[in-house]
């Protein structure tokens, strides 16, 4: 299974993009993916909050 966008959170400091990523069939990380860096999360929740906190807006 490829990579997949799960959602875009936008804000006042542009748009955050949060993927999850999967290797041999199994979900492995999150990433959010914002102004060409890549920060990798444990779960859906932590990579929400990183979004927000980049784009800066509560999510």
């Amino acid at each position: 299974m490829a990579d997949e966008q799960v959602a875009v959170i936008e804000g006042p400091k542009g748009k955050a993009e949060i993927i999850e990523v999967w290797a041999d069939g199994r979900l492995i990380e999150y990433q959010v993916r914002f102004d060409g860096n890549i920060e990798t999360c444990a779960n859906i929740g932590e990579a929400y909050i990183e979004a927000g906190v980049k784009v800066g807006v509560k999510t």
